[in-house]
């Protein structure tokens, strides 16, 4: 028995840590994003055509596909936010380069829907249409993480979700709450104790549980953010923890075994955040065939995720596709197109002007203070 358990721990020590995967520069992160952003379209490609009262078929003790690669988005965001902060904490570098993540393609997309699709798909004529405030003040909604699921004035009449242009984007607000947060962890110097992060994440948990007792009647803001708190958190926590987390495939089918014996009980949910975090060190750092290529993979993850509910809803509203797996074959590489036009035209060259764009920002606020 001695020498099995020594046989074992010879075999842990011996696998690498998240530590020394990040220190490797080569991951397959961005391909996961990808992967990720295309199960959120697989799982919304039943909701456009059924509604979302009938359930998903892909799905595990009522967790759809759709709602577990948005919780892995949060869990890898969590792991590579945190680790970005504390390789470099200059929060005017660090908000600007948030910034130009998420907004410039936002408001790309909310004004090509405004001005150039929306007339397409509405059922007003071009005068109601661009007079409607509602052309205008879409734009406005979407920067401001309003009415985000909303859209354009009269679109798609006889959709399902007839009015609504880009229902994925609530997510979004979420991650802008993370992204301060991270900022004021490390501000006031808890992100550099492990305990601390650890201690957060345990509440985290415990608030999760708690705001699903339906006998509370909380509201459903509450509940979204308790989910994404939790999954930001596992991602910040195993950053944290980096130096002893290993990189264990046995580690991983034992958090699986677990999970599934968790189900269906409320704590399914925090068990099978965990395998998605082990599947994501897992396959991220995984010694692949074709490894170097896969990683030097441009990250069109965005574009598809922000691009996929309007291309499935202008495919129903045109009857090109009217059931799930039609509607898979041709969103899928419309998606792709529209995540590449936005990588390669707006989003990678915003990206190269963080440095020159927090410089700026921070001789202006430099003046002003010695004004």
């Amino acid at each position: 028995m001695k020498n099995k358990n020594n046989k074992l721990l010879s075999f842990w020590h011996q696998s690498p840590t998240v530590e020394q995967g990040l220190a490797g520069g080569i991951n397959l992160f961005t391909p996961l994003r990808m992967v990720m952003a295309l199960g959120v379209l697989l799982g919304h490609s039943y909701v456009i055509n059924f509604g979302p009262d009938i359930p998903e078929p892909l799905s595990l003790f009522n967790m759809t596909i759709s709602y577990v690669a948005v919780n892995g988005f949060f869990i890898l965001s969590g792991l590579l936010i945190t680790r970005s902060i504390d390789r470099n904490p200059d929060f005017i570098r660090f908000f600007t380069a948030r910034f130009l993540r998420l907004f410039p393609a936002m408001f790309a997309m909310a004004i090509l829907a405004s001005f150039v699709f929306g007339p397409l798909v509405s059922d007003l004529s071009p005068a109601a249409y661009f007079t409607d405030p509602m052309t205008w003040r879409y734009v406005a909604n979407i920067l401001s993480f309003g009415d985000t699921a909303g859209g354009p004035p009269q679109i798609f009449p006889g959709n399902l979700f007839e009015g609504e242009w880009s229902a994925s984007l609530w997510t979004l607000r979420y991650e802008a709450i993370a992204y301060v947060g991270t900022a004021v962890l490390a501000w006031i110097g808890v992100s550099r104790s492990r305990q601390l992060m650890l201690a957060i994440f345990v509440l985290s948990v415990a608030a999760f549980m708690l705001v699903r007792i339906e006998a509370l009647g909380l509201p459903v803001q509450l509940e979204d953010l308790s989910r994404f708190a939790v999954t930001y958190m596992l991602g910040a926590v195993i950053y944290c923890y980096r130096d002893v987390i290993r990189l264990s495939w046995g580690v991983g089918a034992l958090i699986c075994g677990l999970a599934l014996l968790s189900g269906p009980t409320v704590s399914f949910e925090i068990m099978l955040n965990f395998v998605l975090a082990a599947g994501i060190l897992l396959i991220g750092f995984a010694k692949l065939p074709g490894r170097l290529q896969m990683s030097k993979m441009p990250d069109f993850s965005y574009g598809v995720y922000i691009w996929q509910w309007p291309i499935m809803q202008a495919l129903w509203y045109y009857n090109l596709a009217r059931d799930p797996y039609t509607m898979m074959a041709l969103a899928i590489p419309a998606s792709v197109i529209m995540g590449a036009l936005s990588w390669y035209l707006l989003e990678k060259p915003v990206l190269a002007l963080k440095d020159p764009a927090a410089i700026w920002l921070r001789s202006k606020i430099t003046a002003r203070k010695t004004a």
